[in-house]
């Protein structure tokens, strides 16, 4: 449990030669009912855990990279609406499923907005109103204070961390330009995200940002005007 009718699991998966954290958030509904975001490997204790807080009513991948369990859990919990980016239905094979870029299914529990300009992405992220936390898949990320050793250290120096991907940071795809299609559509997103009430940023890859999170994001936003 980390805040007010939130919680999140962690977990961690091979990429590109390193450990990369991963962490799912679930959220409490008024109803009950549970709103799971970024669903990560689905193993009976997991199911068991999240069955223990309610019944699963979403499941949301908000980023189009972001599927690779999606499935295990529409099989595990098939009552669940699954609402995900637009790339990702034909990725995985859903039958039926909604697109973020509809209305919100849950109501106002649980705000959007999508981070457009950057389409690759096609991320949406969230503000989990009763927590006051930021919910986001890729477009913040936290690589501080992440130990490593041997080939996964050498990999990191002199490949991802020259790249980007070093302490707290955009998703360096965006913070350099290489995916972003229109610049101004993803500032005023950016601007947008800024202006909720906030207190933490729940990053799917890193630790969680608790302190001064409105600060912090504003400071990554203010990059992309450089």
């Amino acid at each position: 449990e980390l805040a007010r009718e939130l919680w999140v699991h962690e977990d961690a998966m091979r990429l590109f030669g390193t450990e990369l954290p991963l962490r799912m958030a679930v959220g409490r509904l008024e109803t009950g009912g549970l709103w799971v975001h970024s669903p990560t490997a689905l193993y009976p204790a997991l199911q068991d855990q999240v069955l223990a807080l309610g019944p699963v009513r979403y499941l949301v991948a908000a980023s189009n990279g972001h599927n690779l369990w999606l499935r295990e859990w529409v099989a595990a919990f098939p009552e669940a609406q699954v609402c995900v980016s637009n790339g990702i239905p034909k990725k995985c094979g859903l039958g039926v499923y909604q697109s973020l870029e509809g209305l919100l299914p849950w109501g106002e529990e649980i705000g959007k907005q999508a981070v457009l300009g950057a389409p690759f992405f096609d991320e949406t992220v969230f503000l989990h109103r009763p927590s006051r936390s930021l919910i986001v898949t890729d477009l913040v990320q936290n690589h501080s204070g992440v130990a490593s050793s041997g080939l996964e250290a050498w990999i990191k120096r002199l490949v991802l961390k020259p790249v980007g991907f070093r302490g707290i940071c955009l998703a360096p795809p965006i913070r350099r330009g290489w995916l972003v299609k229109d610049r101004d559509k993803l500032l005023e997103s950016l601007a947008a995200i800024r202006r909720w009430d906030f207190e933490r940023i729940v990053v799917t890859h890193g630790a969680i940002i608790e302190a001064n999170a409105p600060q912090v994001f504003a400071e990554l936003a203010g990059q992309l005007r450089g």
